[in-house]
């Protein structure tokens, strides 16, 4: 996984995840969790809602990566966001 992450076709395809999802935080839009700004487009990462390491083949699959803001990711790093609301999420788009 941690190899994955250095390669052009992930930094290729993260850049095209967070342009489909216009540069901001998914759940802030939604208002939901805390957010502290609806329009959150500052330290944004794209997050694996399947994780690299339980499932290889969804690495690069555009309806397993969600753009988050730090505070959010974390948040769905540890489960108290649930994969299934990530996935109606990014399924809304």
């Amino acid at each position: 996984a941690t190899k994955f992450r250095d390669t052009y076709s992930w930094k290729e395809k993260r850049r095209q995840v967070k342009a489909r999802d216009k540069n901001l935080c998914q759940v802030c839009l939604i208002d939901k969790y805390n957010t502290n700004y609806r329009y959150t487009y500052e330290d944004l990462e794209v997050h694996h809602i399947i994780p690299i390491e339980e499932d290889y083949s969804k690495r690069l699959d555009s309806l397993n990566l969600i753009t988050l803001c730090r505070y959010h990711h974390e948040m769905a790093e540890t489960g108290e966001i649930t994969r299934e609301e990530l996935q109606e999420i990014v399924a809304g788009k």
